[in-house]
């Protein structure tokens, strides 16, 4: 008998040596001698008894009916087996899968994190468009060394190529470490490449987005163990992660001393505010260390340089209205509640009434109640502000000057039921700190406010 069977076939089901005994036609078994079951079994023409026939023939038709009947059950078996191999998918992997099944096969079941960055081929190298991108860091930024690090600014870089891995940029291969800045730039070279300037360095390890780290807003600790899982935004691998490198820059110190080399990156067992990807710092362009390496770039080299941080006026009264006083305040919780009913000092009065509390002897201070602009060291600048809340809440705020009037709270000192004045008292040849008096010369009278290296700066009370 053929096998006639529509719709499709598992032919892992049927071997193509074999071929199928049953056939299904709207739901009817066909059989080779014409029996036909629909419903209910019925016999085949002329295999009907005789009403007269002996116990013997009779019993030879009975039995010949069971055999057929047997026959056909086994024919039905048969044809069920087929029937369910027709309906079932081609590929048992169609099916949706298990929970567990999707369990084991999401990301976060895997060994390998599902932003692990394609693996690293030997001499493989990433291309890193032309374009702006934010360099520096934002002052008060754990870890920042402003003399070295300057404020936030947007710089335009050309295209350049920079290697995916740390020198000999080959996965199969450790780093290598040990070499100075000239030997860096030698095995560059003979690669047909050059050493990266700090700048390029630092748009390939911010990314696209500037970010703070090289994984972004935050660092992963884990970059320290293995570097090459982690990638920058450009697909740049272990920057700032285990090893220091050298860069083509030099530091030029703002008071004209000798320069010195530029490296980026941290080592592994440095704190985390150091693998930030603007960390910059100086050393011998001889050094030679084992947590000291290299990577190399390609193309034009491009000509800017970093903006090196430069000390401007110790001192520079400015102007503040209390509106944009009123907004500074309500930003940060520590000061919300002063931001109401706002009043400044009058200038020169409210001056000279602390100066007349007092002694009458400046000792060589500038005293005045408007606000100033503070310059302590390079690269750091404070905005401080003596005001009153009320009717008899003054207070001190020290704010980070973030650029042109964007700001963030640094310091505060509240002084509740003083109505003031507070006048601040300054010398523009003392750069670490001024002082803030509600009676010049008067004992507990006066407080601090001093610049704490690297960057933040305290109001101490009277």
């Amino acid at each position: 008998m053929e096998n006639h069977c529509k719709g499709p076939l598992d032919r892992s089901m049927v071997s193509p040596h074999t071929r199928p005994v049953v056939s299904l036609t709207r739901h009817r078994f066909l059989f080779s001698r014409g029996t036909a079951i629909s419903g209910r079994m019925a016999l085949s023409p002329g295999v009907a008894l005789p009403p007269r026939a002996s116990w013997y023939r009779s019993l030879s038709h009975c039995m010949a009916i069971l055999r057929r009947a047997a026959l056909s059950a086994l024919v039905l078996l048969s044809f069920l087996a087929v029937l369910s191999a027709c309906t079932k998918r081609d590929d048992d992997t169609l099916a949706p899968p298990s929970p567990a099944a999707s369990l084991a096969a999401s990301p976060a079941a895997r060994s390998t994190p599902s932003s692990a960055p394609e693996a690293p081929l030997r001499d493989e190298s990433v291309e890193i468009a032309g374009g702006a991108f934010m360099a520096g860091s934002v002052p008060g930024t754990e870890g920042r060394v402003p003399e070295l690090e300057p404020r936030r600014y947007q710089v335009e870089l050309g295209p350049f190529q920079v290697d995916r891995l740390y020198y000999p940029n080959d996965p199969a291969k450790p780093p290598l470490v040990g070499v100075s800045r000239d030997q860096a730039r030698q095995l560059c070279a003979e690669r047909g490449g050059r050493l990266c300037t700090e700048l390029e360095w630092e748009r390939a390890c911010k990314g696209p987005e500037s970010s703070d780290f090289s994984t972004g807003d935050a660092w992963d600790a884990g970059c320290a163990r293995e570097p090459s899982r982690c990638a920058t935004g450009f697909n740049v691998l272990a920057m700032a992660s285990a090893i220091r490198e050298w860069v083509d820059s030099d530091v030029v110190p703002a008071d004209g001393g000798p320069r010195r080399a530029v490296v980026r990156g941290a080592s592994a067992s440095e704190g985390a505010s150091l693998h930030r990807c603007a960390t910059r710092r100086g050393i011998a362009a001889e050094t030679k260390s084992d947590d000291l390496g290299f990577r190399c770039c390609k193309g034009a080299p491009n000509a800017a340089v970093v903006k090196e941080p430069r000390l401007g006026a110790t001192f520079e009264k400015t102007r503040l209205s209390a509106k944009r006083l009123g907004e500074l305040l309500a930003t940060d919780p520590k000061t919300r509640a002063l931001a109401k009913d706002l009043k400044f000092f009058r200038e020169p009065d409210a001056a000279n009434t602390v100066r007349a509390r007092g002694p009458g002897n400046d000792q060589g201070f500038l005293l005045t109640v408007a606000p100033l602009v503070w310059n302590p060291t390079a690269g750091a600048r404070y905005l401080v502000v003596a005001a009153r809340s009320g009717e008899a809440t003054s207070f001190v705020v020290v704010y980070y000057v973030l650029g042109k009037d964007d700001y963030r709270l640094a310091s505060s000192f509240v002084m509740q039921d003083e109505p003031g004045p507070v006048a601040l008292a300054y010398n523009g040849y003392i750069r670490p700190r001024l002082h803030f008096s509600t009676c010049w010369g008067c004992p507990g009278e006066t407080g601090k406010i001093l610049h704490r290296s690297p960057d933040s700066a305290v109001v101490l009370q009277p």
